[in-house]
């Protein structure tokens, strides 16, 4: 893997944002294996697919690129909400790599991979319609809250200009495949409850630590009046999952 990117393949176009694009997916295709099943190549999907920037040829798990020069906000921009909202139903819906790169020598900073099933439609944001006078009048975007996904789901493959070791980066992945449920709403409250716990920073934590963000998954899940219940409930499978160790006496270990 070379974290230098060939800048020459942008050269046919005008736009810096279509420069970035076909400069990155090429780096990803050459560069990138499958961090879910361990193939040592990606294929770069032709014919502009929507929904998808690569492939795996072995295992056919389908693979997004988002890139960005310098770093990320708290929010990543993308497509078209409704788009992405059907996609969060389908099985099939790609992982997602985020990339922070540095131009004009387009060397890769940091890149992480999402697994699919961390994304919910909590951290979807829906973008206020363009106006009448747009080319593309009522188009509604959306943003994807970086900064709400669980630190279990953005698993890093290069940070700060290393590549890390692919076989370790592979096993992360694996173990979180534990944490995956086709059902939206289960997802949503169980990475919603996981992002609570790495918020309190803390490796040991009480029940009444996750309490104290009532409020938050209450605002977050306005159809369920029950949400300690709720809260307990998650702690249990998380525990069952192997990622949180049930102390006793109201106490747990999240695992690292």
């Amino acid at each position: 893997m070379d974290i230098r990117m060939d800048a020459d393949l942008g050269a046919a176009y005008h736009s810096p944002q279509q420069q970035a694009r076909v400069i990155t997916e090429a780096w990803a295709a050459e560069n990138m294996y499958c961090v879910m099943c361990g193939a040592p190549r990606l294929e770069h999907l032709q014919n502009n697919k929507p929904v998808a920037d690569l492939c795996c040829p072995h295992c056919r798990n389908t693979f997004e690129l988002k890139s960005h020069n310098g770093r990320f906000g708290s929010v990543i921009a993308d497509g078209a909400y409704e788009t992405m909202m059907g996609r969060l139903m389908d099985d099939n819906n790609p992982h997602l790599f985020v990339m922070e790169y540095t131009r004009p020598e387009y060397m890769v900073e940091n890149l992480w991979i999402i697994p699919s099933y961390f994304f919910t439609s909590e951290i979807i944001i829906k973008r206020k319609p363009l106006p009448p006078t747009a080319r593309r009048a009522g188009w509604t975007g959306c943003n994807i809250a970086w900064k709400n996904i669980p630190a279990q789901g953005k698993i890093p493959v290069i940070s700060q200009r290393e590549i890390l070791d692919p076989k370790a980066v592979c096993e992360k992945v694996s173990t979180t495949t534990a944490l995956a449920t086709s059902k939206i709403q289960a997802r949503g409250w169980l990475m919603d409850v996981l992002y609570c716990l790495e918020q309190i920073g803390r490796e040991h934590f009480t029940l009444q630590d996750v309490y104290a963000f009532t409020d938050y998954l209450q605002e977050r899940h306005r159809e369920n009046h029950n949400v300690q219940p709720k809260i307990r409930q998650q702690l249990q499978y998380l525990r069952d999952k192997g990622f949180v160790e049930f102390l006793g006496r109201g106490e747990y270990r999240l695992k690292q």
